[in-house]
C-alpha cells in the first residue's frame, strides 16, 4: 500500500526529534527502535507477505551481532555490511531444503536451526567467547548519532522501497502465493523463487539489525541469539501489522516504549504487556497500523472484480496440445488410465464424464499440479509431463478452478486470470458452475472468443448442452478411460456415454 503523509511524517519524525532534542538516554531508545524495526522488517518479508512462521530471524539477528563483534577491530564501520553477508549466506545455504517443507515442519526446522545456532553461541568459545561474549569492540563501530542516522536512514528506506513493492502486482501476486499457492503456480508464480528471496533478504536485514544492536550495546553473548529475540520480533510484527507497511515500525516503537512505560508495575509489566498484545490480536488482527488507518478513515477502495473479457488477443506459441497414454494412481485407486486426446490451435474441446471419472485428475497433470505415472504430455515436440506448475503455465497452459481460492472472488476473474497469462491452451474446471445467469449467458460468446483468438480449450463441465453448443469436440472417461471422442452429437449417442454420463442404464448392455 501507498504511505500517506500521515506515515511518513511518523516515520521520519524519531530520528529528526532525536538527533535536535533528545539527551543520549533518548536517543538510543529511538535507535533500539529504530534496529528492532529493522529486524521486523525482514520478517514482514516471509511472515506477513507469504505467510510462513520463520522462527530463526532471531538467530539471524545473533549472527550479524557476532559477525559485527568479530570483524570489527579489521573492517571498522564496513563490519556492518559484513554483518549483512553473514546473516544472508546462512541463510541462502539453507533455505533450499527448508522452504521445502510446509507449514509446522517449516516452523519446526526453522526452530531447530535457531537452537543450533545458540549453541554454536555457547560452546564455540574461541570464536564466540562463549557464555561470557564478546566486548571491546565497539570503538570501531558507529556509535551516537552516527548510529541512529545509519539506522533510521536505512529503516526509511526499508519501508519506503516494501511500500512502493507491495502496493501493486508484486502485492497481489504476494497475496496469492499466500492464500492460494495451487492458483499461483497455475499463474507463473515461482513460488520456491519468491520464499527463497523473502527469506535471504529478510535474514540480510537481521543480520543488520544484530550488527547495529552490537555497536549499540558494546556486548554480544549468547542472548543475542536466543529464542527471546525471536519471540520479540514476532510479537511486535503482529502487534504493529505483519503486513503494513509501518507495522515493524509501531511495533518496534511498542516494543521500546511499553517497558519503559509499565517500569512501575515491576515484574507484572509483562502480564501488562501480553493483556495488550492478545487485546490486538482479538480485536485489531490487522495490527495497530491497519487499526489506526481504519479509525483515520483511511480503507482501501474494494476492487472492482473483472468481468469476461470482451476481446481476446492473437499470440504466438505452440499449436498442438498432446496427451498419450497418461496414467495416475493414488495408492489403490487409479485416477487415470492410459488418457490419449489431442487439443489444437482454435480448437475448443469439452471433456465429460460422471463424477469420479478422472476429469479434474487430468487437468491437474496436465498443467502440473500433479506428477503422471506414466505417459507423455508435449505442446509440440515439447515435453512438459514432469515440470513444475509454475514452468507449465508459463510453457503455454493457463487453468481456472472449480471452486474460487480467493475470498471474494468470482469466476468471471478467475476466467480473466487464466487468459492474461498469454497462454496458448487454457484448461477450465467447471466455468458455469455456480456463476449468476448473466456469467452463464456471456460464457459461449467468450468461448467463442477464444476459439477466435486461437486458444486451445480443454473444459470440464456438467453441463451437456452448454458443450454441446461451444465445443468442436467432446471427450468422455469413465473410471479413468476415454470411452468416447468425436463431435458433440456423436458422443451424445454413444451407448456407453448414455449409460455412464447421462444415466441411461439400461440402454447399454
Amino acid at each position: 500500500m501507498r504511505l500517506s503523509p500521515f506515515w511518513l511524517v511518523l516515520l521520519v519524525l524519531p530520528p529528526l526529534v532525536a538527533l535536535a532534542a533528545l539527551p543520549p538516554f533518548g536517543q538510543r531508545m529511538v535507535i533500539l527502535a529504530g534496529i528492532y524495526g529493522l529486524m521486523g522488517l525482514g520478517y514482514q518479508l516471509v511472515f506477513g507477505q507469504l505467510g510462513a512462521l520463520n522462527l530463526a530471524q532471531g538467530a539471524l539477528f545473533g549472527l550479524g551481532a557476532y559477525a559485527a563483534a568479530l570483524t570489527a577491530p579489521v573492517l571498522g564501520p564496513f563490519a556492518l555490511p559484513a554483518a549483512i553477508l553473514a546473516a544472508a549466506i546462512p541463510a541462502a545455504l539453507v533455505a533450499g531444503p527448508l522452504l521445502r517443507l510446509q507449514s509446522h515442519y517449516f516452523a519446526l526446522a526453522t526452530l531447530a536451526l535457531a537452537s543450533l545456532v545458540n549453541l554454536l553461541a555457547v560452546h564455540a568459545e574461541g570464536f564466540t567467547g562463549g557464555a561470557n561474549g564478546l566486548a571491546g569492540f565497539a570503538t570501531s563501530l558507529p556509535r551516537g548519532p552516527v548510529l541512529l542516522a545509519t539506522v533510521w536512514i536505512c529503516l526509511i528506506a526499508g519501508v519506503l522501497l516494501y511500500a512502493w513493492l507491495f502496493e501493486g502486482t508484486t502485492g497481489k501476486k504476494a497475496q496469492l502465493l499466500r492464500e492460494a499457492p495451487l492458483l499461483a503456480a497455475t499463474l507463473g508464480i515461482d513460488g520456491a523463487a519468491w520464499r527463497f528471496a523473502a527469506f535471504v533478504v529478510g535474514g540480510a536485514l537481521a543480520g543488520l539489525a544484530g550488527a547495529c544492536s552490537a555497536a549499540l550495546s558494546g556486548v554480544v553473548s549468547p542472548e543475542a541469539t536466543g529464542f527471546s529475540i525471536m519471540v520479540l520480533c514476532l510479537t511486535l510484527v503482529v502487534l504493529g501489522g505483519s503486513r503494513h507497511p509501518m507495522g515493524a515500525v509501531v511495533g518496534a516503537a511498542l516494543a521500546v516504549g511499553l517497558p519503559e512505560l509499565l517500569r512501575d508495575l515491576q515484574g507484572a509489566w509483562l502480564l501488562a504487556y501480553a493483556v495488550a498484545t492478545l487485546a490486538v490480536v482479538l480485536w485489531a488482527p490487522e495490527g495497530l497500523a491497519g487499526l489506526i488507518d481504519r479509525l483515520r478513515g483511511a480503507r482501501r477502495a474494494p476492487p472492482i472484480p473483472p468481468g469476461l473479457p470482451t476481446s481476446v488477443p492473437p499470440l504466438p506459441g505452440a499449436q498442438r496440445l498432446t496427451i498419450d497414454g497418461v496414467s495416475k494412481r493414488f495408492g489403490g485407486v487409479q485416477a487415470l488410465d492410459g488418457v490419449s486426446l489431442l487439443v489444437d490451435r482454435g480448437e475448443i474441446v469439452g471433456l465429460i464424464g460422471p463424477n469420479g471419472s478422472g476429469k479434474t485428475t487430468l487437468l491437474n497433470v496436465i498443467n502440473g499440479l500433479e506428477q503422471v505415472d506414466e505417459g507423455t504430455i508435449s505442446l509440440d515436440d515439447r515435453r512438459i509431463e514432469h515440470l513444475p506448475a509454475h514452468a507449465v503455465s508459463r510453457a503455454g497452459i493457463g487453468r481456472s478452478f472449480q471452486a474460487l481460492a480467493l475470498a471474494g472472488d468470482t469466476k468471471s476473474a478467475d476466467l480473466a486470470r487464466a487468459v492474461a497469462t498469454g497462454a496458448a491452451f487454457l484448461l477450465l474446471d467447471e466455468p458455469a458452475a455456480g456463476v449468476s445467469d448473466h456469467e452463464r449467458r456471456a460464457l459461449p460468446a467468450f468461448l467463442a472468443n477464444l476459439r477466435d483468438a486461437g486458444r486451445g480449450v480443454l473444459i470440464v463441465d456438467h453441463d451437456i448442452e452448454l458443450l454441446s453448443r461451444t465445443c468442436d469436440r467432446l471427450v468422455c472417461l469413465d473410471r479413468g478411460r476415454v470411452i468416447a471422442s468425436g463431435s458433440p452429437a456423436e458422443v451424445r449417442a454413444d451407448r456407453q456415454v448414455r449409460a455412464s454420463f447421462l444415466g441411461l442404464d439400461g440402454i447399454a448392455a
